[in-house]
């Protein structure tokens, strides 16, 4: 099974990040993400055996024990490689940032300590709107912006098999 961990968003948020994607579809040509796919990735697992999916839940739990939900703001629109095939992303303000980080640090401390192996990239909290966007004509327009709380971290089944993808939840965490 292909696995990550994310943190999920409010609907006020998914709402605002809708919203910026429809005012992006006027001015950059890409393959959009729907807006029920939108998260935010803490780890991304790759193909993973189904008899260790009880351990990840185990790191799942373990990670966010010492977490409580926290506040975050939708911030600035940004985007990962060329400008005319690249990933386009709307991140966070700082204190949200910093809160994401601390969650992706313990969550994949966990799993290191049970032997999992996932995506080493540096962390940088986003959600990705747009993949193969072409950002190349000069200014994106601004984004929506909202505030809201961060309370649920969930391990996901990703299937790329049909036309788009398919997040199933497998299990999840509340923080408190």
């Amino acid at each position: 099974m292909r696995l990550f961990i994310a943190a999920e968003l409010p609907e006020n948020l998914m709402e605002a990040l809708a919203e910026t994607s429809a005012d992006l579809r006027g001015s950059v040509k890409g393959r959009y993400v729907g807006p029920n796919l939108l998260h935010v990735t803490l780890a991304f697992l790759g193909e993973v055996e189904a008899a260790r999916v009880p351990q990840i839940e185990a790191a799942l739990e373990e990670a966010c024990a010492g977490h409580v939900p926290f506040p975050v703001t939708l911030g600035e629109l940004g985007y990962f490689g060329r400008r005319s095939d690249a990933v386009l992303w709307q991140g966070f303000d700082a204190e949200g940032a910093k809160a994401f980080a601390g969650l992706a640090r313990d969550v994949r401390e966990a799993l290191a300590a049970r032997g999992f192996t996932f995506d080493g990239k540096k962390f940088s909290p986003h959600v990705t709107l747009m993949r193969s966007a072409d950002v190349s004509r000069g200014v994106l327009p601004m984004p929506c912006i909202a505030t809201g709380t961060v309370d649920t971290v969930t391990l996901f089944k990703s299937d790329l098999s049909g036309k788009h993808p398919v997040y199933t939840p497998l299990a999840g965490v509340t923080l408190e």
